[in-house]
């Protein structure tokens, strides 16, 4: 009687061509639908548009914890260092991508939003601050997410590249506080 071997077939994302196939497609369609999407949400509330720009993103992290979690499973080879880089792109585009409208760039605070806007009220001071407390926070709550995935580099290709869709999805969706803040009172050239 002659042995069988039986050979043991990688789970998907641990398999270096399909899930680098699926991973480029998935982490580039992410950012172009980031990008068509931060269009298409600019004139849309906020309750419409978060869920828009972060759907691209958090699929793309999904899958790559996905393929963490899979590679890990079965103890396959870690992925080059040189994948760090999609941290760092992430991290410059964070850094760089302008989340303040044109019309904002000279105003340091709430009121001189509003004096900008020339609407000095209570009520504008209120939602001023708030659309630029709102802009601030997301902003960093996407830089601490870029960097929590730093560590899942070794273990995801995915997930490394998976931050550039998550910093255009964080600037995007912090620049558009500002901008329903301007579309609001008609401040136009933002």
């Amino acid at each position: 009687m002659r042995p069988t071997t039986e050979v043991q077939r990688l789970p998907f994302f641990a398999q270096p061509w399909e899930a680098g196939l699926t991973g480029w497609l998935v982490v580039f369609g992410a950012v172009l639908v980031e990008l068509v999407a931060g269009i298409v949400t600019n004139h849309l509330s906020i309750s419409v548009a978060a869920p828009i720009l972060i759907t691209p993103a958090a699929i793309a992290v999904i899958l790559g914890l996905v393929q963490w979690l899979q590679v890990r499973s079965v103890r396959v080879d870690p992925a080059p260092w040189w994948h760090l880089t999609g941290i760092g792109v992430a991290l410059l585009a964070w850094v760089f991508w302008p989340i303040t409208p044109s019309a904002l760039q000279a105003v340091s605070n709430a009121h001189d939003a509003c004096v900008m806007m020339y609407t000095a009220t209570p009520a504008c001071v209120a939602q001023a601050t708030a659309a630029m407390h709102d802009s601030s926070l997301t902003w960093w709550i996407t830089g601490i997410v870029i960097l929590a995935m730093a560590p899942l580099v070794r273990g995801s290709r995915i997930a490394a590249w998976a931050a550039v869709p998550v910093a255009f999805a964080g600037c995007l969706l912090a620049s558009h506080y500002l901008e329903l803040l301007l579309l609001h009172y008609h401040v136009t050239g933002g």
